[in-house]
Order: C-alpha cells, then sequence, then structure tokens
C-alpha cells in the first residue's frame, strides 16, 4: 500500500429512506476531518481522505457512517495507514472481523 497521495473511499448503492436521511448521511461524510472532499460517480459516493490528517478518531466515524448505512465494512481496509495502524488492527475491536474479513467461528 502506497503511503503518498490521498485515499479515496467507495461507498455504493446507498439507500436512503428520505431527503433528510441524504442530507445527515453527507453532512456527517463531510465533517469526517480527513475528508477533503465528497464526489458522486455512476451509483457510488466517493469521499476522498487525506491520509496525513486520518485520525483514529476519524475512522471510528467512517466505521459508525458505513454500519449506519448498512455498507460493506471490507472498503474500509484502505484506511488501515501507519498512523493508526496499531489500534485500527486490534483484533478485539467490534469492527475488526467485517473490516477484515475474517470467518467467525
Amino acid at each position: 500500500m502506497s503511503d503518498q497521495g490521498p485515499l479515496e473511499i467507495e461507498m455504493a448503492d446507498v439507500l436512503f429512506y428520505s431527503a433528510r436521511d441524504e442530507l445527515y448521511f453527507f453532512t456527517w461524510l463531510k465533517d469526517i476531518g480527513s475528508v477533503s472532499e465528497v464526489f458522486g460517480q455512476g451509483r457510488a459516493i466517493y469521499a476522498v481522505v487525506d491520509r496525513e490528517e486520518l485520525t483514529f478518531d476519524d475512522a471510528l466515524e467512517f466505521i459508525s457512517l458505513f454500519r449506519r448505512y448498512l455498507i460493506p465494512l471490507p472498503e474500509l481496509k484502505r484506511l488501515d495507514v501507519p498512523g493508526i495502524s496499531k489500534r485500527f488492527r486490534d483484533p478485539s475491536a467490534f469492527w475488526y472481523s467485517e473490516v477484515f474479513e475474517v470467518a467467525s467461528d
């Protein structure tokens, strides 16, 4: 994984139940500190994340947003950057198996 340049996080086929639901989604997404840009292409929404600005709290916001809107968490593997990797890859964390696609016993 390259340690340079921004990351693009893809959110495909997000389902909104009302105009306000869509507004809250975009407000939440744009409020994540390391997100520098949000754009759509086809049926996907992309968040451009500045890897140098990415914090563990930002990663938690992405996890929360993805879970709330039922977006598959494996896309968030892209957030596994050196500054937060140790905490992000904690196998005891509630998101670990979903993000890293670990089969449960």
